[in-house]
C-alpha cells in the first residue's frame, strides 16, 4: 500500500533523515547497516533491501514523536506491516471469491 502523504507532516523527510542518523543507519530489528544518500551500491535490489526507512510504532503517521519513530530496513519494516503474515492485504481474497 502506498503512503498517504497528506498523513504527514511538510518536513517529514527531515525528521525521518534525523532518525536514521540518530541510528547510524542501522536498522534497530536485525542491526543490518544500511547504505546512506549517495551511496552506490550498483544493485539495485541490494539498494532496496538495505534501504533504511522509519516506522511509526503506533501505525500513526501523523505522531512523530521521536519515541513512536523506529529505525528499519525496508525487509523489517515489511514484515511490521504484514503482522508476520504473507503478503496479502485485507479484502484481497475477497476479490478471487
Amino acid at each position: 500500500m502506498p503512503m498517504d502523504l497528506s498523513r504527514y507532516p511538510k518536513n517529514w523527510k527531515a525528521i525521518a533523515l534525523a532518525v536514521k542518523e540518530a541510528a547510524s543507519w542501522t536498522c534497530r530489528e536485525c542491526g543490518t547497516d544500511c547504505f546512506k544518500p549517495g551511496e552506490w551500491c550498483g544493485d539495485r535490489s541490494l539498494k532496496a533491501q538495505f534501504t533504511l526507512t522509519v516506522h511509526h510504532a503506533d501505525y500513526n503517521p501523523e505522531n512523530n514523536h521521536r519515541d513512536n519513530l523506529i529505525p528499519l530496513c525496508s525487509r523489517c519494516h515489511l514484515k511490521k506491516h504484514r503482522g508476520g503474515k504473507r503478503n496479502i492485504s485485507p479484502g484481497q481474497l475477497s476479490l478471487f471469491n
